[in-house]
């Protein structure tokens, strides 16, 4: 069941596309809701959320950070549209495409990827056949927007990895051993 706020957002979508305001582009001075970290430090897919009433847009580092919020109980602003990068065409992770609307996504979830801040990624995708040649190199499987559910991206990352058929276990450790050999022994 979508909370709340992913009804206004989804109610929000089905209005004329024209009424809608269009995507804030990114600047050097744009930070991640979350980590509050430089997004421009960060490879991978990005994503925005536009509240009601709010002055600028909040980016996301992840994909995945942003399909959170939209699902979080707790969430209870007025959500007026939410665009993520586009992996169709010639994006590539050091330079994603074009903002699209969050809800007419589609997201590979499961991949070997990881997002800006090393997490498992929701890869989003306009084109079908774009995201199936990506899962065919790095796995995953193909999910619209409205069948992504909370559990799935509010989950720790590795459960969400387990989720979509992998153990998540790669990723652990791998950032285990980052963590690990930045240390003085």
């Amino acid at each position: 069941m979508l909370a709340a706020p992913a009804l206004l957002f989804l109610a929000a979508c089905k209005e004329d596309a024209a009424d809608l305001p269009p995507p804030v582009e990114m600047t050097a001075e744009a930070v991640g809701y979350y980590c509050q970290m430089d997004l421009t430090g960060h490879d991978g897919p990005k994503g925005q959320v536009q509240l009601e009433d709010m002055p600028s847009a909040m980016f996301f580092s992840q994909v995945r950070d942003t399909l959170a919020y939209l699902h979080m109980p707790e969430q209870n602003y007025a959500v007026t549209v939410a665009y993520v990068q586009d992996m169709s065409g010639d994006a590539t992770w050091a330079r994603p495409g074009p903002w699209i609307a969050a809800e007419t996504a589609l997201y590979v979830i499961g991949s070997d990827v990881t997002g800006g801040m090393g997490a498992p990624e929701f890869v989003p995708f306009s084109d079908e056949a774009a995201a199936r040649a990506f899962m065919a190199r790095h796995g995953g499987a193909l999910r619209a927007y409205g069948t992504i559910t909370a559990e799935e991206v509010l989950a720790p990352a590795y459960e969400a990895a387990e989720d979509a058929g992998t153990d998540g276990s790669d990723d652990i450790s791998a950032r285990l051993r980052a963590l690990s050999n930045g240390r003085d022994g």
